[in-house]
């Protein structure tokens, strides 16, 4: 289910740069790709062997990464949704897309802090 969820947010973010490119707003574009680039790179970590021992060593902790990466991506995803549904606009959805992203990783350092601890 994860992989799946990276690879449902990489491909909304292609369509969403794509878009943004064709607007001509080369701002959301590069935005948009970036969070492209940050989900593109996470599908070879997440399916390595180094992805699946540091995943592996985080639950040994009792954080389970993949719960808040799962929802994150869903997150991103429904953002970009709203944006194709015209429920929100280019820069709402990015706005949301990043803070999505910025709470969840947060999230996860905390939990980690804690569980070291």
């Amino acid at each position: 289910m994860l992989l799946f969820s990276y690879m449902l947010a990489a491909a909304l973010e292609l369509v969403m740069a794509a878009k943004s490119f064709q607007l001509g707003n080369l701002s959301y574009a590069w935005s948009f790709g970036f969070l492209l680039f940050l989900s593109a790179a996470s599908i070879p970590l997440e399916t390595s062997n180094m992805g699946k021992m540091v995943r592996a060593e985080f639950k040994s902790l009792g954080v389970n990464t993949s719960r808040y990466d799962l929802l994150s991506n869903l997150g991103r995803s429904l953002a970009y949704i709203l944006i194709v549904i015209n429920i929100l606009n280019y820069i709402e959805g990015l706005i949301l897309a990043y803070g999505i992203t910025f709470v969840m990783l947060v999230v996860a350092i905390v939990k980690y802090t804690r569980a070291e601890k």
